[in-house]
């Protein structure tokens, strides 16, 4: 019962969360039904608390989801990513940053376990982009804790932040450790571990309607902050005609789909979910037994069973999975001719794919 329950696409009922610096573009980009009026910073595609929109599931969320159905649902790699917590490893939100984000630093695994969450690597894609937009990703040199203090204090951290110009089409991986913000004028994908520390180092005095300011959290940020670390933009890498890798890191593959007439995808079973996300036109996913639209600005749920799709239409799709690092990365892209150099830069300033590559090489005949 649970093959035929779990071999259909999933479309998804994401949670919408209100924040000081949102707006409305996820509506107007992203057709996103939105409270008139609220400032709706992030749509969760992908939290457990995020439900099925469609099928015989319908209405159960991804948390009860993977307890209900655990490795059935998640394959091996999904369930062995989901440890210890035993929910849903993947967190795909769209954000609209309308005003700039706080200066902020997420921790990495180890230092997040204590706290009973999962470190927070993440990646952007960004879907639109006012002239002049641009992210923080890092700082000018690595700073020690006693001047950062000195520098919040005087109002001066700005001066040290890198600024990256950005624009639509753009990838940037973002290692846990980075100080960073995503600046104002910015539509944006985000992947990232499942997990919500976020330690707010600068909220550029910002003040709500009853003149208070957010939390800071400069001590917590300090302990987490690798301030050599900076947030990279990536190069895409073509894997054929239609889809290309655009990062990739222990924790998830982003590819590019780019889809126009019949597409015919078969899927290792039992390893890992696939998620996608239409951000251009629409696709249909068809199975032998059914067929759903995608459009834009939704995101469909492929569980680890789900072998075979067709996909129909003319869109673009964003698609994120949990991967094998050599089989699913390394070894395709050195298949299609690139060095290992370019495909080491994909995941930024981790060591992920470099590891990889040691490691293929270790054992290669």
């Amino acid at each position: 019962m649970n093959a035929a329950l779990l071999a259909r696409p999933l479309l998804l009922e994401p949670v919408l969360v209100e924040r000081p610096w949102g707006d409305q573009r996820l509506a107007r980009y992203l057709g996103k039904s939105l409270p008139h009026g609220a400032r709706i910073g992030e749509s969760w595609e992908t939290a457990n608390e995020a439900r099925v929109a469609s099928g015989p599931l319908a209405g159960l969320t991804l948390g009860e989801l993977v307890a209900q159905f655990g490795a059935d649902f998640l394959g091996e790699r999904g369930w062995a990513a989901s440890q210890p917590f035993g929910d849903f490893p993947l967190l795909i939100k769209f954000i609209d940053a309308d005003d700039v984000l706080s200066v902020q630093v997420h921790p990495d695994d180890e230092q997040a376990r204590p706290l009973g969450q999962r470190g927070k690597t993440e990646a952007w894609y960004i879907l639109a982009a006012e002239p002049g937009a641009e992210l923080v990703v890092g700082l000018t040199e690595p700073l020690d804790p006693s001047t950062i203090r000195s520098l919040l204090a005087e109002r001066r951290l700005a001066d040290y932040l890198v600024r990256l110009p950005v624009r639509a089409g753009d990838t940037v991986i973002v290692p846990a450790g980075t100080l960073h913000a995503i600046g104002s004028g910015i539509l944006l994908y985000e992947i990232q571990e499942q997990s919500d520390i976020t330690y707010r180092f600068y909220d550029w005095d910002r003040l709500d309607a009853a003149g208070r300011g957010r939390p800071l959290h400069i001590e917590d940020g300090l302990a987490v902050l690798r301030s050599e670390r900076q947030a990279r933009r990536t190069q895409p890498l073509a894997l054929d005609e239609w889809r290309s890798i655009l990062t990739a890191c222990r924790y998830f593959l982003l590819e590019r789909w780019e889809v126009d007439g019949e597409r015919h995808l078969v899927r290792r079973p039992d390893e890992s979910p696939h998620l996608l996300s239409c951000i251009a036109g629409s696709v249909t996913i068809a199975t032998a037994d059914e067929a759903l639209e995608l459009t834009v600005g939704r995101t469909v749920l492929l569980p680890a069973p789900l072998s075979e799709i067709h996909l129909g239409g003319r869109g673009t799709l964003l698609a994120a999975t949990v991967p094998d690092l050599w089989r699913d990365v390394v070894v395709p892209l050195q298949a299609a001719g690139y060095p290992d150099e370019a495909i080491a830069r994909l995941c930024g300033d981790t060591s992920d794919l470099a590891q990889a590559l040691a490691r293929g090489a270790g054992t290669a005949h």
